[in-house]
């Protein structure tokens, strides 16, 4: 699948993740809970370690993250304007 093929395909199926991605949450959200609150259990540094590296992890791929965002919009916008030519 080419790279503009592939896109297309996870723009166009972004709800459809999002619905399922939530779905899963709500079925297993006591068992992520949980498992987290047994790693809190057994190292207490386990939720500040785990934000430093969240925020040393942005702040090294801050330029990629901001550059994919804006190519996220980008091309959803061009797809919803291809889907609305389409229709009219």
């Amino acid at each position: 699948m080419d790279k503009l093929k592939k896109k297309e395909y996870y723009i166009k199926n972004r709800d459809k993740r999002l619905t399922y991605q939530k779905e899963y949450y709500k079925i297993n959200r006591k068992l992520i809970e949980r498992r987290k609150e047994l790693k809190r259990a057994e190292d207490p540094n386990w939720a500040e370690r785990q934000r430093q590296y969240n925020k040393n992890y942005y702040s090294r791929n801050k330029d990629r993250i901001k550059k994919q965002r804006s190519e996220f919009k980008r091309s959803k916008n061009a797809l919803s304007k291809k889907s609305d030519a389409k229709k009219t």
